[in-house]
């Protein structure tokens, strides 16, 4: 074997090995940026609400029953710029091979200059 096909095949190993890599890293990168989030000026607690709902909505899916804005609770905090929202949530789920029905309260935090849901926690009431 000659001194230039050795090199030949070295070279076409290596265009192959960062061809891989560079669809691997292609593919990892779109998978991850999937869910990038768009930014809106949220004006008001209505405009904050929308992607609070929309959060909930995906997190639950069909198992969601019911939901529920609490206005008394939900709020807007001049200092910080950021929407509190709650939202009074029942779920379907199982308990001892049994369906129930469970209430919980959602929390959703929205920065009024990003419009988005920067926190979301559900907890029990």
């Amino acid at each position: 074997m000659s001194n230039q096909s050795k090199t030949t095949k070295v070279v076409l190993v290596i265009i192959v090995f960062l061809l891989l890599l560079a669809a691997t890293t292609t593919i990892l990168y779109l998978t991850i940026n999937k869910e990038k989030k768009t930014t809106f000026f949220a004006r008001s607690i209505n405009d904050a609400s929308y992607d609070c709902e929309a959060t909930i909505n995906n997190k639950y899916e069909e198992d969601l029953v019911n939901k529920s804005f609490d206005d008394i609770s939900s709020h807007y905090d001049p200092g910080k710029r950021q929407y509190t929202i709650y939202y009074r949530i029942s779920i379907k789920e199982k308990q001892e091979d049994y369906p129930v029905v469970n209430d919980y309260m959602a929390k959703c935090v929205v920065w009024e200059r990003l419009g988005y849901v920067s926190d979301f926690r559900v907890f029990s009431y």
